[in-house]
């Protein structure tokens, strides 16, 4: 495993935790109204899409119980998904992602 897919994998759970933590404690209407959390939200789902899209095809392969097709190249979803990925997917997304680092072997 290369360096660069290391690099990808911590992209992708700094990303998720920063989003977590944006959306914790924070009811749909309250974060909608929240413009900056909104605005960072969007941006790390669009960090993490490029961080899919930039794995090697062989990581995405190694582990097919991952949607990475959902994720791979995410845009800007509409207020409703960005919501539901942000509150419901995203955390057991940065799970999956985290079972990875245990196979990380170099």
């Amino acid at each position: 495993m290369t360096a660069g897919y290391k690099t990808q994998i911590a992209d992708i759970l700094k990303a998720a935790a920063r989003i977590e933590a944006k959306t914790k404690g924070l009811s749909r209407e309250n974060f909608m109204r929240d413009r900056a959390a909104v605005s960072a939200v969007e941006e790390d789902l669009s960090r993490i899409g490029k961080a899919v899209g930039d794995l090697p095809a062989t990581i995405r392969q190694r582990y097919p119980g991952i949607d990475w097709a959902a994720w791979s190249g995410i845009g800007s979803p509409g207020r409703d998904t960005l919501w539901h990925l942000a509150a419901q997917r995203v955390p057991d997304f940065g799970k999956q992602v985290n079972r990875i680092l245990f196979d990380i072997t170099d």
